[in-house]
């Protein structure tokens, strides 16, 4: 029962954080802030060393390292055209029609409202999801 109380008061706790971040306006300090928050958060918890593991790795799975890699190649292709249009921009909260970067593709879902409030518990949920591996 205190684990179902307390995953019922995360997802609360995280819907909120959501609603209130998706007021911010884009490309201002606080939602830079409402972005850093959650991001360091999760890094710091990804990060941290579980108790009762000890300090040699067990060894990977060749199947994990192959997936790894698969998915290491559109993740980098990803970024690297996210890059590529970035620079391309005339100024950096300016975007260039020619080189869209996907913020520029999703605005018309994100720009305001309940497109936002969904991006952001989506972006939330993803960030829980890797911590939880």
């Amino acid at each position: 029962m205190a684990g179902r109380r307390r995953g019922t008061l995360a997802v609360a706790a995280v819907a909120l954080y959501a609603a209130a971040a998706s007021f911010t306006p884009p490309l201002s300090v606080a939602a830079a802030v409402a972005v850093v928050v959650p991001a360091t958060v999760v890094l710091v918890l990804a990060t941290r060393h579980r108790p009762g593991h000890g300090q040699q790795r067990p060894a990977t799975d060749p199947r994990l390292r192959r997936t790894a890699a698969a998915w290491a190649v559109p993740v980098v292709l990803g970024a690297t055209l996210e890059l590529a249009a970035w620079l391309h921009q005339p100024a950096y909260n300016v975007a260039s029609p020619d080189f869209p970067t996907l913020s520029l593709l999703l605005d018309p879902v994100t720009d305001g409202g309940p497109g936002r409030l969904v991006a952001w518990c989506i972006w939330l949920y993803v960030g829980w999801r890797v911590v939880r591996r």
